[in-house]
């Protein structure tokens, strides 16, 4: 079980970083307006923590030596291209409140 969070950490820290804001977006839109500043402070920082933790499994990855056999390289091909996807797209996720739609 802990190679398979090893392998799909990244890809679970993006699909978390998804939910949540899409929930923090639609708690805005409610109470207020979700292109209020407090909710764009609440959105981007709530994505800097989750690219940094996505940040943290890359380079977790890319440190950890392939240990020879093929299992163990495709684990650690599949941990760092799952991060690099993760933070690419938790990137890209927030462009949209950094411009300010």
């Amino acid at each position: 079980m802990q190679r398979w969070l090893y392998m799909l950490g990244g890809l679970l820290v993006w699909a978390v970083h998804f939910v949540g804001v899409y929930t923090i977006a639609s708690i805005g839109d409610v109470v207020s307006d979700a292109d209020a500043p407090t909710w764009r402070l609440i959105g981007l920082t709530f994505s800097a923590f989750c690219a940094m933790i996505a940040l943290g499994l890359l380079i977790h990855a890319l440190r950890r030596a392939d240990g020879g056999t093929d299992t163990i390289d495709l684990a650690n091909t599949l941990a760092r291209l799952g991060a690099f996807l993760a933070l690419i797209s938790i990137i890209w996720q927030s462009l949209p409140t950094v411009v300010g739609y």
